[in-house]
């Protein structure tokens, strides 16, 4: 009798175990199904519309699956060695606010890696993600590639048979900006800078802003009326491109003064093929000159470009005036004109042009004896009445 006893016991103990564990297996389930759902639906709140549909359309699909194929599916996506899945699992905003910052940095590392490596053989812009038209013309992410051979030979053609830009009335008429306003040159031992990065710093005073403000002091020693503007555009965080935010600089100014002619975009040049700093130079009076040249852009783009193209044979021929005229003085000062498909504000104007003053190989003295030397042959292009 005593025996039966003990095994009733052991049975309804051993059916008691058993039923609390079936329940913490659907209970835990239920847990692991509803969070994963929380993290998705939050996670598609980024996104766009379309992938929000595309999105509820899985869902649907993956409703059609019974209940144990759905919890083997989810266990299959989590690694149970990483601490945070398991801590997530139950606070799915952890994960998804972890996620967020992970981007964040990245955008940001991103950011700084893009603006350090710009050079004569990669794009002076952001990669586009999508052939948006709206995209392209407000964040003015249009690829920039070489242009093509008919353009190519369209260049040939061009020549510097321009008449001189004629500056007359009041007010400024020439706009000097800095689409990277934080690009440096390379560290001059007399006189070192405070790097953010490599060849830039936000002490503007040592960057392009400061040779900028070299060009014009010597411009305005010649009678030319200029305006330099020492906007900041790389200052973090910003919602478009570096050259959306040049380009509402230049249209307020426009708005300003609108005597503005001439607009100049200062830069430094990087090329990673460049090795040697003494053939980046050129001697004059016995100093150290930094070589420049000129970039247009043609605003095709590589899948048809921007709406608003800028009138590039005018700003090439501009271009090309100061170029030749820049080697009639002071031979080898400034290396050939380069033609890319990029647009870079050169829409605003005829006489709208990028200047690299300098590379990373060259100083920022070197630079800013550069900009006296592009001050009188400016003025020589230009006729100031």
């Amino acid at each position: 009798m005593e025996r039966i006893r003990i095994n009733s016991q052991s049975s309804l103990a051993y059916n008691i175990i058993i039923i609390t564990l079936v329940a913490a297996i659907i209970f835990l389930s239920y847990r692991l199904l509803s969070n994963s759902r929380l993290f998705l639906s939050l996670d598609n709140s980024s996104v766009s519309s379309e992938n929000s549909l595309e999105e509820e359309g899985r869902y649907k699909r993956e409703d059609k699956k019974d209940f144990f194929s759905e919890i083997w599916t989810r266990i299959k996506g989590l690694d149970f060695t990483d601490p945070t899945v398991i801590i997530s699992s139950h606070m799915p905003y952890l994960n998804l606010t972890h996620q967020h910052t992970l981007d964040e940095l990245d955008q940001q590392d991103n950011s700084v890696i893009a603006s350090a490596n710009q050079n004569q053989e990669t794009s002076r812009q952001s990669q586009r993600p999508s052939g948006d038209e709206f995209y392209r013309q407000e964040f003015e992410v249009e690829e920039e590639t070489e242009v093509s051979e008919d353009i190519q030979i369209q260049i040939k053609n061009i020549d510097d048979n321009l008449p001189s830009v004629n500056l007359s009335g009041e007010g400024a008429q020439i706009l000097i900006y800095h689409t990277h306003s934080r690009e440096a040159y390379r560290q001059d031992p007399n006189n070192p800078y405070n790097a953010i990065a490599a060849f830039r710093s936000n002490d503007l005073s040592q960057t392009v802003v400061g040779v900028g403000e070299e060009l014009a002091r010597q411009l305005q020693a010649r009678n030319i009326p200029v305006l330099h503007d020492k906007t900041d555009h790389e200052v973090y965080p910003w919602k478009s491109g570096l050259y959306p935010r040049s380009l509402e600089t230049i249209q307020k100014r426009i708005k300003e003064h609108k005597s503005l002619k001439i607009f100049l975009d200062i830069h430094r040049n990087y090329n990673e093929k460049l090795k040697d700093p003494d053939k980046e130079v050129v001697i004059i009076d016995g100093e150290r000159v930094a070589k420049f040249f000129i970039l247009i852009g043609t605003g095709e783009g590589i899948s048809g470009g921007f709406s608003q193209k800028p009138n590039w044979r005018g700003n090439y021929q501009f271009a090309l005036k100061i170029t030749n005229k820049a080697n009639e003085k002071y031979p080898g000062l400034a290396d050939d004109i380069m033609v890319r498909t990029g647009r870079y504000n050169q829409h605003i104007s005829n006489r709208a042009i990028l200047i690299e003053i300098g590379n990373h190989l060259t100083t920022y003295a070197e630079a800013k004896r550069t900009a006296k030397y592009l001050a009188e042959i400016l003025s020589e292009v230009i006729e100031n009445k």
